[in-house]
């Protein structure tokens, strides 16, 4: 959040190593061979997992900021059930990942996968498509980039991040769906990964809980269903909230 202040700040919280190159590269192009009055601001973690081959064509969406990273299963007579846009940044993008596995394995749920490499570059192209917008309204509007991005890919829209959940809600205006996000409110704690992540309610099942609250808000699910998703992934409902303890 803080670094979005800065105009010349270029940041980016990037899960693989592909993702990474193609941010270096970026910086150096600009930075050094257009001398742009810029710089870089990268987020690298110490958490060791395998590191996927990039998507074919991702190297854009990688720099403005989000990109598809796997597309979940067409729908056909198979695969029938609802569909969700699930999101993640830096490594909460992992449990990510395997909420949409829980998805589709436990309710049959399909979720189309994108890495946000940068909520921030994503809010500054947005507010540049409203300003346009505000000051040329004779004109046909502009799109965010985010906007464009998701259009044909149906479904509610959940972002997870290791930050508190005002960084992914600044693109909320730009997302003209159902948008839920999660994140890691409170004081900071010292702990394991996986009671960190469980104890802000951002890991994995918290994720799939949220994409199937968002499914039955939109009355595409029954909130049945998530109740059951809740106690079959033994989540505490009466537990204080995770930012005021």
């Amino acid at each position: 959040m803080l670094a979005s202040t800065i105009p010349n700040c270029i940041s980016y919280d990037p899960t693989f190593a592909y993702e990474v190159v193609v941010i270096v590269r970026d910086g150096i192009r600009r930075m050094y061979e257009e001398q742009q009055d810029v710089y870089y601001y990268i987020t690298l973690m110490n958490e060791n997992y395998p590191h996927p081959a990039m998507p074919a064509g991702a190297e854009e969406g990688i720099v403005k900021g989000l990109y598809l990273l796997r597309e979940g299963p067409k729908a056909d007579k198979k695969n029938e059930g609802p569909r969700v846009q699930l999101v993640g940044s830096g490594t909460i993008l992992r449990e990510v990942i395997a909420a949409a596995d829980l998805l589709r394995d436990d309710w049959k749920v399909n979720a189309d996968l994108w890495s946000a490499t940068s909520f921030n570059e994503l809010r500054r192209d947005g507010m540049s498509a409203d300003r346009h917008n505000l000051l040329h309204p004779t004109k046909p509007r502009r799109k965010s980039y985010i906007e464009t991005a998701l259009e044909g890919h149906a479904g509610p829209v959940i972002a997870a991040t290791d930050y508190m959940r005002n960084y992914a809600d600044q693109v909320r205006s730009h997302i003209p769906r159902r948008y839920v996000t999660l994140g890691t409110d409170g004081f900071g704690r010292s702990d394991y990964r996986v009671k960190l992540r469980k104890f802000f309610e951002v890991n994995r099942y918290y994720v799939a809980v949220a994409a199937l609250k968002a499914l039955a808000d939109d009355g595409e699910l029954k909130p049945e269903i998530v109740a059951q998703a809740i106690k079959k992934y033994g989540l505490d409902t009466e537990r204080p909230d995770p930012w005021t303890v």
